[in-house]
């Protein structure tokens, strides 16, 4: 689809203990792993970091950095809409794996007529896991410069279309080093 993948891969993963981007998965890293998993729907790569220095193997995606520091997913939001070649951007954290291109494709195709396709899942939005349309970019920026960094917030600046009943499994997240066993296990599976 004429659309970009964000991949947000700038997390410290304290609670991991380590950068999540580069825990090894299939012989590959988590962040290869996301990006052969979702890229090949669509026509553009870019992955999201908060600053160089995490950058730790050689990528070979079109990479991005954060104009503010330490303000968590929703500056690598800026960095990729900035960067993006398509009107729609999907963004997704590396460590959401359960992730489906199907899920990716619904959201992409419900953001070409809002701001923003975030999923909601019992009340909780998942705006690491949503479609931006480049309309949202000015609203992202002000948030930003205001000092307001919580992503689920910016749902009140934005003409959102909520994606809703969608199976909450997609959206689990590899926050702790069990969550990564239990996915690394269970690994010939999720392919």
């Amino acid at each position: 689809m004429q659309a970009t993948l964000l991949v947000l891969a700038g997390g410290e993963g304290r609670r991991m203990g380590r950068p999540k981007a580069w825990l090894e998965v299939g012989g590959i890293t988590l962040l290869r792993w996301m990006v052969e998993r979702l890229g090949p729907a669509f026509s553009e790569v870019v992955v999201s970091f908060a600053e160089p220095e995490q950058v730790e193997k050689l990528v070979p995606f079109r990479l991005v950095f954060d104009r503010k520091r330490m303000a968590g997913p929703l500056a690598g939001i800026e960095a990729g809409l900035t960067a993006a070649r398509h009107e729609v951007t999907f963004a997704v954290a590396c460590d959401m794996p359960y992730v489906t291109p199907e899920l990716a494709e619904m959201a992409v195709a419900a953001a070409r007529g809002c701001d923003a396709a975030i999923p909601r899942v019992d009340g909780r939005a998942e705006p690491v896991c949503a479609a931006y349309r480049r309309s949202s970019l000015p609203a992202v920026t002000a948030a930003l410069d205001a000092g307001r960094f919580k992503a689920a917030d910016l749902a009140d600046q934005l003409d959102v279309t909520w994606l809703e009943g969608l199976d909450p499994e997609l959206f689990r997240s590899l926050n702790t080093p069990e969550d990564f066993e239990r996915f690394h296990d269970a690994f010939p599976a999720q392919r």
